[in-house]
């Protein structure tokens, strides 16, 4: 029996646990005839299409493969603990085409025993994809995001951390992995040093949390400033 099952292992969060994880099986759109009949402590689906409207689809049933049947064959499988990466995109009342996807596969992780929907803020960390901060870090010539947007900042160590230790085994249900406290923009930019020019768009990121993970796990109680100040300092 292998210890972890990590899905989307090509990218991301997905990339990060699979390399760090001891006894980790990775799942990419390849290999899954491979995998299937094994047996699992735990499975971190981290995959998703991340498509944030209509537009971006070029195959409808793909996207509706990649974010719920795929969620739903895994949960078909052998394992004792099933962790399911959602976001906290979930949370606007107008929700994107992404955030509305999370939706429906936490609808279908719900309706099983032994799961965990983890709701992660904005990751920063090796591996992650592309993002203001890093683009902050690299002095790109401009952003369309204003200096007054808020953004919650965590780091995909603690991820790892949680994931790792024996106290996560005891919750289901839905934890935020959140940062008690969001920063501005125009602070991270400070902090950052950054030359790159702020544009307009107020984006926050500022929602009343179900479970926030501070609130369970103190080792966890940390501000955004802070994650962002850790991931600077490596």
């Amino acid at each position: 029996m292998k210890k972890y099952l990590v899905t989307g292992v090509k990218s991301g969060l997905g990339k990060y646990l699979h390399k760090n994880l001891s006894d980790a099986a990775g799942l990419d759109r390849n290999n899954f005839d491979s995998i299937k009949n094994n047996e699992y402590e735990t499975i971190i689906h981290c995959a998703f299409n991340k498509a944030q409207n209509v537009d971006n689809i070029g195959d409808y049933y793909s996207y509706l493969e990649d974010n719920i049947l795929l969620t739903q064959e895994l949960l078909k499988l052998n394992y004792k603990k099933f962790i399911y990466i959602s976001t906290i995109d979930v949370y606007p009342t107008t929700l994107n085409l992404y955030g509305l996807f999370k939706r429906f596969a936490e609808s279908v992780v719900k309706r099983h025993m032994g799961t965990i929907i983890l709701r992660p803020s904005m990751i920063l960390g090796q591996d992650v994809k592309p993002n203001h901060v890093t683009k902050l870090k690299s002095n790109e010539s401009s952003l369309s995001l204003s200096g007054d947007s808020t953004f919650n900042y965590i780091l995909n160590s603690d991820i790892l951390k949680f994931i790792e230790s024996y106290s996560y085994r005891c919750p289901e249900g839905i934890i935020d992995f959140v940062a008690n406290g969001s920063t501005k923009l125009s602070d991270t930019h400070k902090e950052l040093n950054s030359t790159t020019s702020l544009g307009n768009y107020i984006y926050s990121a500022d929602y009343p949390w179900v479970n926030p993970i501070y609130d369970i796990y103190e080792e966890f109680n940390k501000s955004s400033l802070d994650n962002l100040k850790q991931y600077i300092n490596g």
